[in-house]
């Protein structure tokens, strides 16, 4: 695949990604389909778009590929679980943001600098989103405990979803037109 054709991958990837972020906006609307398998086929989604970035040679591929498959891995073990209660998708999603969060930190480190910025960027956006979920995670287990599942809570993971997305997505987007040397749409 030629320089440009990867570029226009990668850029088509980070824009499937922002697609991805809306919908996960919008997951509070979607009461009828359960939560958490929406979730794990978006974050199967996700990952699957930014493994794929990372196999046609954009980013650095150990720690850009360990932030991919963590997110592929979390989607896969919310969707084929239906055991999976809230306690359960909370902690994973926890550990998917700071995986993917230390993986995209190492993987900085090893970016060129027109791309570094944004690296960390998106890092910086899953650690302040896992730490956000561990702050409240004594609210959500009072809430969780009176009332069970709320919409504010489903809504409350939709926007955790959504703004890893946008990170993720714009990682991809900036990248592509970093190689690429166009714009970024």
């Amino acid at each position: 695949m030629s320089t440009q054709g990867r570029t226009t991958a990668v850029r088509i990837g980070g824009a499937l990604i922002m697609l991805l972020a809306a919908a996960a906006a919008l997951l509070p609307l979607a009461q009828h389909i359960p939560g958490r398998t929406v979730v794990g086929l978006m974050l199967m989604g996700a990952g699957s778009i930014e493994l794929a970035a990372v196999l046609i040679g954009h980013g650095h591929r150990t720690w850009a590929g360990i932030a991919a498959g963590a997110s592929l891995l979390a989607g896969l073990r919310l969707a084929v679980d239906p055991g999976a209660n809230f306690f359960t998708v909370l902690n994973l999603v926890i550990l998917w943001l700071v995986v993917r969060a230390a993986a995209l930190f190492f993987s900085a480190r090893l970016t060129a600098p027109a791309e570094r910025a944004w690296v960390y960027f998106a890092a910086a956006i899953d650690l302040l989103l896992a730490v956000l979920l561990l702050g409240g995670l004594p609210v959500a287990v009072l809430i969780y405990g009176l009332f069970g599942q709320t919409s504010e809570i489903v809504a409350t993971f939709a926007w955790i979803f959504a703004l890893s997305f946008v990170a993720a997505g714009l990682l991809l987007l900036t990248t592509a037109a970093s190689r690429g040397r166009t714009r970024l749409i």
